[in-house]
This record gives C-alpha cells, structure tokens and sequence, in this order.
C-alpha cells in the first residue's frame, strides 16, 4: 500500500513548491519537490533587444537578489564588448552587492528559519517574546537596503548601476553615513552567529558525498566576483567553461531543471563559500570561523544557516573597508564610456543564495543570446536529495513532523523558487 504525504505550499521561501512524499510499507519510496509556478523566458524575452535595455529586464528575475543579476548581468554584458571597469567601480560594485547580501541573510535567518526553531509558525508570533531579535532582523535588513538605495538608486532593481559605472554616486557625506551606520549594524551580526551557534540544527541531515561549488575570488579576498569556479572535490575551471561542468536537466515533476556536475548534485550557497575560501576570511569573521569551526560541517546542508550568520559579520566588516577606501581616493568619476562592440561575455558571481551564471552575447548593439543558471536551479537537485534523506530518517514519525522537517531541509537552502523556473521549456 502506497500513502502520499503531500506538502502543498513550502512556507516562508520565496516562490511557491511542495512536496510529495511516497510512502509504503518497506519506508520511502519516492520524494519530489513539485515547483510548480509557471515558467518565465528572461532569456528569450531580451534576445534583439538593447543590451543596454535587456540589463534592465534581468533583475526583474526576482526581487530578492535584483542586485545579484543586476551586476552579473553587467560584467557579462562588459565582457562581451571587451570592457573592463576601473578598480574604484568594481569596489563600488563589490558594496553595491554586499547591501545584498546583508539584507537577504538577515531576511532568511531571523523571519524565515528562526521560526523553526523557536517552536513558531510565522515570526510576528515571537514579537513578545523575541522582540530583540526582530528588531535586529530588521535593522540588519535596513542597512542592507540603504545600501543599495544610496548606491544602485533604489533597494529593489537598481537602475543606477550601468554598464561603464553609475549614473551618479552618493555624496561623501552619505558615505560617511552608511559607514556609521554599518559600525552600527556590526554588533548585532555578531549577536546572529552567538544565537544560531546555540541552535540544534546541525545534525539531521549528514551527506558525505556532498558537493560544493564557489567563485574563486578574484582578488584574493573572501568575496563574490572572480574568474575561476572552485569545487571541492579539488577541481577548477574558469567561468567562461560552466557550461561544459554544469548540466541542466528537464524534470517531469517540476517547472524548473535540475542541475548536476559530473553526473552528481552539487550545493552552493554561504556554506559552500566557507567550505572552499575560508581561508580568505579576515577580521572578526576570521576569529569566529576559528571558534566555530565545528558547526560549518561540509556534510549536512543545515550548517547553511550558520554560515550565512558568519557572512554577515564578514560582509559588514568588508562593507566598512570598502567605504574607506573609497572615501580615500575621493572623489571618483562615476562612469566610463563604453564601447558598444560584438561579442560574448560570461560572469560568475555569488548571489545570496549561491552562484548565479550570466552568459551574454552582443552583435550590432543587441543581444543575440543569453544563457542564465540561478542558484536555486543550481542546488533542487540536491535539495530533493536531502528532502529524501530527511524523510527516510523520519518516515516513522507523526506525518505532521515529517512534514516541519522536510521544510526545514528546504529552507536551509534559502530557495528562490521564482528564480529558478524561468529557463525551461516544456
């Protein structure tokens, strides 16, 4: 006798996906994560336009990591017109993203996954009792955003950031206040990696063949743009080959492909960072990494979480260098023209949630391909994996329970499921 356990909607990820679970006799005998929203051609959409019309019609991919395909989709864009951007633009772009990163760790971490292990079923039902915690989710989360909004124009699609620099940068003095704002925002980081140090998150799900992929940081600095990919099986191959080493596969039960290197499913995302470069890590990101070193298990997809809490020590503190760098060469010309010519650019970079492939090619001034793999279509095959594992460690268990902790496993993964659907072709 076969019994379905069906989750119909994954709460508190962004997108919509559920789960079927299989059930018989002998335990589990199927698993599939159902991502069931509709597919969106981004790619198809911009061929024969603008390239300059077409970076604008990429972030709208999704809103939670604009930012993310706004800046990939421009160093592609700048690659394939053979243009390559001032050291005081890419810093710029480097804060720009990191405002990104903070926002979206502090979303995942504090509305998203706490929850779980508070024992609630939506954040505002711990206003009461964790009031401090929300209000660090959401000043975490604010300085993030103004970031952007000084930098790129605004917090969602960033519209100043272009092709050749920015349309205009902020003024010193709003530099200055990022940066106080930044300090600001530095303690109550280091407060996200004490608390989530102390959750019980980190041994439900054990992979020893897991996988990780990463950027190999272009300047040596633990970091989201580089020219090469690292894998942890010791193998590295440059952007321009991700194609060749990272496989998309049509899936009957979801609207999204799957992908897989060398025949297998493998992770991205914040613990697949730590697992290849944290020996670029510095500061304070550097001495917690040292302490808590044990949590960030390569083997189980739940040590996720804490790495993102580590992220956001270290991706503030970079933050604050940033700004004084940039406030020591001030002031810096926005933008350099850029000469629209033929040809094909590949960037990779590290989104919230893990890579994000960008390939553009250009003749006469459009677009005339365009090939993007997001983080989340990255990780579903290795998603469900871990889903199936979840469950065939608690099939036993009240259906309900198995339910929670099979969403659990999902939002380790701090999924975009609206990310991930818009390549197939069904």
């Amino acid at each position: 006798m076969y019994i379905p356990i069906t989750v119909d909607h994954i709460a508190r990820v962004e997108g919509k996906g559920g789960i079927e679970i299989i059930m018989s006799d002998e335990g589990v005998k199927e698993v599939k994560l159902n991502i069931i929203e509709g597919p969106r051609f981004f790619e198809a959409i911009t061929i024969g336009k603008k390239v300059e019309e077409a970076l604008a019609v990429y972030p709208r991919i999704c809103s939670f990591c604009s930012a993310a395909h706004k800046l990939t989709a421009i160093e592609a864009a700048e690659k394939a017109v053979g243009f390559t951007p001032r050291e005081e633009i890419q810093d710029l772009r480097d804060l720009l993203y990191i405002g990104d990163m903070i926002e979206s760790h502090a979303l995942h971490l504090y509305l998203l996954v706490l929850p779980d292990y508070l024992g609630y079923s939506n954040p505002l039902e711990m206003l009461d009792k964790y009031g401090k915690e929300i209000r660090c989710a959401m000043a975490l989360k604010n300085i993030g955003a103004r970031i952007m909004d000084a930098i790129g124009s605004r917090a969602i699609h960033q519209e100043n950031a272009i092709m050749g620099g920015f349309g205009k940068l902020p003024t010193r003095a709003q530099f200055e206040e990022l940066r106080e704002g930044l300090k600001e925002a530095f303690p109550m980081a280091e407060h996200t990696v004490e608390l989530f140090s102390k959750l019980e998150q980190y041994e439900e799900v054990k992979d020893k063949e897991m996988i990780h992929m990463a950027i190999k940081p272009r300047n040596g600095i633990y970091g989201i743009f580089g020219d090469y990919v690292k894998v942890s099986d010791g193998f590295e191959f440059p952007v321009e080959d991700y194609q060749k080493h990272i496989v998309e596969r049509v899936v009957e039960h979801s609207f999204a492909k799957h992908s897989f290197y060398r025949e297998k499913p493998f992770i991205v995302g914040a613990i697949s960072r730590i697992v290849n470069n944290a020996d670029l890590l510095y500061g304070r990101a550097k001495e917690l990494y040292a302490q808590y070193k044990d949590l960030l298990r390569y083997d189980n997809c739940f040590a996720n979480n804490f790495a993102q809490a580590l992220e956001l020590v270290y991706f503030i503190e970079r933050a604050i260098d940033i700004i004084g760098d940039i406030l020591a060469k001030w002031p810096i010309k926005p933008r350099d023209e850029v000469e629209i010519r033929d040809g094909r650019g590949v960037s990779i970079t590290e989104a919230p949630r893990g890579l994000v492939a960008y390939t553009i090619e250009v003749k006469d001034g459009r677009v005339a391909y365009a090939d993007i793999i997001t983080p989340t279509a990255m990780n579903l095959a290795i998603m469900e994996r871990h889903v199936r594992m979840m469950a065939e460690k608690h099939y036993q268990d009240d259906p309900e329970r198995l339910k929670y902790l099979t969403e659990m496993t999902v939002r380790a993964y701090d999924p975009c499921i609206s990310c991930s659907v818009h390549v197939v072709k069904l």
